[in-house]
């Protein structure tokens, strides 16, 4: 079989090739969709709903390995065919207990008398999350260019270390001087990893090696910093004793 509208064909058959019929372009149907709408889209289809299933996933793995792991559980369930509902209760106490404790000890405890000491253990998650919040945001920016950033750990010690050395050593007004050192962390944080990507980009070192070296070099860089005085630590204070 020949195609007639080949060209080939039509010059070996002497046969004129039909022209190309033109193509019409179809007008969208409807309104498009507003940017809220996209977001909402996204949101329902996209990464946040599998971050809330993994986050109940794991919940209600923790609240299995709890129901396992409770004497009283494994007690009341040596006689389950007797009293089953001893069993469900023990299972219930036991994981609702220890989510109870999690949640005041890490977002807000309704047993302190004040709002002010009730919110001090979500104070103390951010507290304690933040540079790790902050380390995932780079690991995260890296892999978006395609670049493996496994060396959070060293950019965290060199951001760290750089603000402290900016808050303990200049003498700022508060809000400046909070500024500064997060400033300070960034860009320390930052030139740490940049080695990785200048020598990616001049010699074609791979970044998952180098980050992971640069870890240990970031560990014991920061350590020989806090063994020496002369680099990043305060003199040592002499308090006179005042004579009776």
């Amino acid at each position: 079989m020949t195609d007639r509208n080949d060209p080939d064909v039509a010059l070996e058959t002497g046969e004129q090739v039909p022209p190309d019929e033109p193509v019409i372009e179809r007008e969208p149907d409807g309104d498009e969709p507003s940017r809220w709408q996209q977001a909402f889209r996204e949101i329902a289809t996209g990464n946040a709903i599998i971050s809330v299933l993994a986050v109940l996933l794991a919940l209600l793995v923790g609240a299995v390995m709890i129901a396992f792991t409770d004497e009283r559980v494994q007690a009341a369930a040596g006689y389950f065919f007797a009293r089953p509902g001893d069993t469900f209760v023990a299972i219930w106490d036991s994981v609702a207990g220890a989510y109870s404790a999690l949640f005041q000890g890490s977002v807000y405890n309704f047993r302190r008398p004040d709002f002010a000491s009730g919110i001090r253990p979500l104070t103390e998650t951010l507290n304690f999350a933040t540079p790790l919040i902050a380390a995932g945001l780079g690991v995260g920016l890296a892999f978006k260019v395609g670049m493996f950033n496994i060396g959070g750990r060293g950019q965290m010690l060199l951001a760290a270390s750089a603000a402290g050395w900016v808050a303990f050593s200049l003498d700022l007004p508060f809000p400046l001087h909070m500024i500064v050192a997060v400033i300070a962390g960034i860009v320390a944080g930052a030139l740490w990893a940049g080695i990785a990507g200048v020598l990616k980009a001049r010699t074609g070192a791979h970044e998952v090696i180098v980050t992971i070296m640069l870890n240990y070099v970031a560990l014991y860089l920061v350590s020989w910093m806090l063994r020496t005085p002369a680099s990043c630590r305060r003199p040592a204070r002499t308090t006179r004793r005042r004579r009776r």
